[in-house]
């Protein structure tokens, strides 16, 4: 019998648990100042097109999806930091990767209710949807085409809400985070940002200007172009205008400026200066992100054998909201619940 040797690529994909707390949001640099995503939360079904000497850009969604959102990306961000953290440790990891809606949604600092699970459900559905071609990072004279998602299983509850999911990263972002060189921070707060074209314009700043003690400058014009917008320029130098009135974004001080008769928006790092000015969430919803240690999850596990840990959590970040309790040692008050749920089974 005669058989060829099967390619490079022919193993099967180890599964990656997505599994790290409190760790640094990283995203990938390549991605952050070219329009891949679209910035409105209404269906995008045309095409996001862009061409310039350095990259060529074709991003498609057809319906009923249509093209992956800016807010979709929070989880392409959260399971990106989930790799580069296993990468920073000496741990193995994987394109293939499983996790719970509840790490995602702790970490991207949302709500945990049905509609969060929906959310997110759209949002795993839209990335899968989402085709990108491009030139970036390929060789010479040669195109890289993949989705945002290349393939995803959801286990649901008798609710039909998910209750695992198992996504795979397409190569192109998994070689990009596996290389320090091609990942950058990011503010703790971005999450906290509301507008498409607000959170747009920080990756956009933060892969641009960087930490220059200078700062950097674009025209109006430029970065209409870098968005990918559908908006008309008029109303897209509108929205630009009214976030630089705010003086600054998370750490970027914002100044605009005229040169040559055309707006010139100017950005510059601010270092350890104050609290950013971002709209932050309603006091009746902060009680869902109180914050655990890595620790206290492992010490839950311990106390409520048997039980989902993070389902104990977000019952437990409910009943807290609702009885308007304020914690000092939110670590402490979590296990003696979790105790307290064990010992109601045993009774």
């Amino acid at each position: 019998m005669s058989i060829r040797t099967p390619p490079p690529n022919d193993a099967q994909l180890d599964l990656f648990s997505a599994v790290f707390t409190d760790i640094s949001t990283r995203d990938a640099q390549d991605t952050m100042e070219v329009p891949f995503l679209s910035l409105s939360k209404k269906p995008r079904l045309t095409p996001i097109l862009y061409k310039s000497e350095a990259a060529e850009i074709t991003v498609t969604g057809g319906a009923p999806y249509g093209i992956a959102t800016i807010w979709d990306w929070d989880l392409m961000m959260w399971l990106l930091s989930q790799v580069r953290e296993a990468l920073d440790r000496g741990d193995d990891a994987s394109r293939k990767i499983r996790f719970h809606p509840h790490a995602f949604l702790k970490a991207a600092r949302r709500g945990l209710g049905g509609v969060q699970y929906k959310r997110l459900d759209e949002a795993i559905k839209r990335l899968k949807n989402t085709t990108v071609v491009t030139s970036i990072r390929a060789k010479k004279g040669k195109t890289v085409m993949f989705s945002w998602l290349e393939y995803g299983e959801l286990e649901r509850d008798e609710k039909g809400r998910i209750q695992y999911a198992t996504v795979v990263i397409p190569e192109w972002l998994f070689d990009a985070v596996s290389d320090n060189r091609f990942v950058l921070s990011m503010h703790r707060d971005y999450f906290l940002l509301t507008g498409g074209i607000e959170r747009w314009l920080y990756r956009f700043v933060r892969k641009q200007a960087g930490s220059n003690r200078s700062g950097w400058g674009w025209y109006f014009r430029t970065l209409y172009e870098r968005s990918g917008s559908t908006q008309r320029f008029s109303d897209f130098a509108i929205a630009l205008r009214g976030i630089a009135e705010k003086k600054r974004l998370l750490e970027y001080e914002l100044t605009i400026q005229q040169k040559s008769g055309k707006e010139f928006l100017h950005a510059k790092r601010m270092m350890g200066q104050g609290k950013p000015n971002v709209e932050v969430m309603p006091e009746e919803t902060r009680s869902q992100f109180l914050h655990l240690r890595t620790t206290t999850y492992e010490k839950a596990k311990q106390v409520a054998s048997g039980f989902d840990i993070y389902a104990l959590e977000a019952d437990w970040r409910e009943a807290t909201r609702k009885n308007g309790v304020t914690l000092k040692d939110p670590d402490s008050a979590f296990l003696a619940w979790c105790r307290k749920v064990k010992q109601r089974q045993v009774a």
